[in-house]
């Protein structure tokens, strides 16, 4: 069986939340040959690659799959010789889920304008709309094998050498991820690291998780006696994601943005105290792992206007509640 999966584009969060997705397609067709594509980029490309290559036999970017008018009167000549017994669009604009059904196939599933372009229709009313966004892919699931999956599946993390962080002192670890690939999407350094300070004095240790958008913040952090434990003599120690993995299991909980790097921590079982100005906490906080902070629920029409005294006050409740 030949299946093929689209989405238009996956950053480093956006691919973290499809891999469990992609394993229970593989496992619900065991003996499936699965293409990936985009119409843009795939993070399981690369930096996931060591999550999904044993579910994923080909990826393919850049597809040719866009809203266009104009698409739609042209084959796809990515695609114009391939033929897949299923196609599986993740997205919902209209323009691209016709173009991609111009591929020949024999079953189509897309959730696009109520599924008018579906061959498969929504008979056991399962939501779609504002939920979160694995069990949005779940429900997809559910209803290609005509079956209720009611449980989000935990992905596997293959264990991967990394520095053991001291802790003779026996102190809990706090790490603070400042970055979020959009500076619209970042509270501010310069708030985390009151935060960290504020930490420290009431015996916590805290050791900042800087992607390589944030190397510029290595100085403050080294000045101020903050570890870094992705760094080593100014260079990122390990491309590799399991690295990161591996390293956030030794950390109690995250401090962060709406960012890659929350996904990684809550995919690994770390609580993580994110707060959101532009994205939708509904969607983009792993249930169970994620405790979310909505600035424009307290009357902040910007992330970078919440006050990092009234943070403080809702990191204190927090904690406490998981008794750190």
């Amino acid at each position: 069986m030949k299946i093929l999966i689209y989405s238009y584009n996956d950053k480093l969060g956006d691919g973290l939340q499809k891999i469990s997705f992609i394993q229970e397609i593989k496992k619900r067709f065991p003996n499936s040959i699965i293409t990936y594509t985009t119409t843009e980029k795939t993070t399981l490309k690369n930096i996931l690659k060591p999550l999904v290559n044993e579910y994923i036999n080909e990826i393919i970017e850049h597809n040719g799959v866009r809203s266009s008018f104009t698409d739609l009167l042209k084959n796809n000549q990515i695609f114009q010789n391939r033929y897949f017994d299923l196609i599986i669009d993740l997205q919902k604009v209209v323009l691209r889920t016709l173009n991609l059904k111009k591929i020949p196939h024999k079953r189509f599933f897309s959730t696009a304008a109520n599924f008018l372009f579906s061959d498969f229709k929504n008979n056991r009313n399962m939501k779609f709309k504002n939920i979160y966004i694995e069990r949005f892919y779940l429900n997809i699931i559910s209803l290609i094998i005509n079956q209720k999956l009611e449980n989000i599946q935990n992905f596997e993390i293959p264990i991967y050498k990394v520095p053991i962080l001291d802790n003779k002192n026996g102190r809990k670890r706090i790490g603070i991820a400042p970055g979020a690939g959009n500076i619209i999407r970042e509270w501010g350094f310069k708030n985390y690291m009151e935060i960290a300070k504020y930490l420290k004095t009431h015996g916590y240790d805290v050791y900042f998780f800087l992607g390589p958008n944030e190397s510029k913040y290595l100085q403050s952090c080294k000045l101020n006696n903050f570890k870094c434990p992705e760094w080593e003599n100014g260079k990122m120690i390990s491309n590799n994601i399991l690295f990161i993995f591996n390293l956030a299991k030794q950390i109690d909980c995250l401090l962060c943005n709406d960012g890659g790097t929350s996904w990684i921590f809550e995919f690994t079982g770390i609580p993580t105290f994110k707060i959101f100005g532009v994205t939708n906490e509904r969607k983009f906080a792993r249930p169970e792992y994620s405790t979310t902070l909505q600035v424009k629920d307290y009357g902040f029409n910007t992330l970078q206007k919440f006050p990092v005294e009234l943070y403080k006050t809702f990191l204190l409740k927090f904690l406490q509640k998981l008794n750190i």
